[in-house]
């Protein structure tokens, strides 16, 4: 299943509030997410939809996604690496 059409059905639209996604997804308070939004250190992007500071800062759907298919996959990588790692010694132990 592709994971922007998963958050499409879990959040009804493209964009989404980074208030609503910050501690599910990000692990942290939205107030802790909002600032660290501000200073760019958030590993996506996000924007407000007008110029005005009482704007909700917002993030896209795609850029969601693109977050958690790159996270599954370096994770999926190192396990994969350990388990290739285990095997190789485990087999030299039985030889």
């Amino acid at each position: 299943m592709n994971t922007v059409f998963l958050l499409m059905a879990e959040f009804e639209t493209a964009t989404i509030p980074l208030s609503d996604i910050a501690e599910r997804y990000l692990g942290m308070k939205p107030a802790t997410a909002e600032q660290k939004a501000s200073l760019g250190l958030l590993p996506l992007p996000t924007f407000r939809c007008n110029d005005s500071q009482k704007s909700p800062r917002m993030v896209h759907v795609s850029d969601l996604a693109t977050l958690i298919d790159t996270k599954r996959k370096e994770s999926k990588d190192a396990m994969d690496y350990v388990s290739r790692k285990n095997r190789t010694k485990n087999k030299a132990v039985h030889q």
